[in-house]
């Protein structure tokens, strides 16, 4: 399947919903080829977000996608998952008081995100709290 890069229209369609259930839209991916399609939605809503949440959403969703995409495809929703690699500086902020594996040089060490701002997080560890710039991140994950 080919990817498609603008997600927008699949956004806008769901962001309705989301709002209303005060949940984040994390990642969409949508893939099409030949007439199929395949819709991947990641949401986020702090730790009350179960399989019965998920179902009732996936139904939801797929209602309003249905109305408006005009070829087949399917529909996958997921959570973020305990190991999420951390794609984007938006994350750090929705990930707020979550503990990361959070590599600067070559290692990674583990803490929490204190506060997330426009372009730097607090991290803390056990022994110190130290402004990381979003840009000197290699790689950041949940864990």
């Amino acid at each position: 399947m080919v990817k498609i890069v603008d997600n927008s229209e699949v956004y806008n369609l769901i962001k309705n919903v989301t709002d209303r259930l005060g949940i984040e839209i994390i990642e969409i991916n949508t893939f099409r080829k030949r007439g199929e399609g395949r819709v991947q939605i990641v949401l986020y809503k702090g730790d009350d977000f179960g399989v019965d949440t998920l179902c009732d959403l996936h139904k939801m969703i797929l209602l309003n996608l249905e109305a408006v995409l005009k070829y087949n495809f399917s529909l996958e929703i997921s959570t973020p998952g305990i190991n999420r690699k951390i794609k984007s500086d938006r994350e750090f902020k929705i990930f707020e008081g979550k503990k990361i594996k959070l590599m600067l040089d070559n290692d990674f060490e583990e803490g929490f995100i204190l506060k997330a701002g426009a372009d730097s997080f607090i991290f803390k560890t056990d022994n110190k709290e130290v402004k990381v710039l979003y840009s000197d991140v290699k790689k950041a994950k949940l864990s």
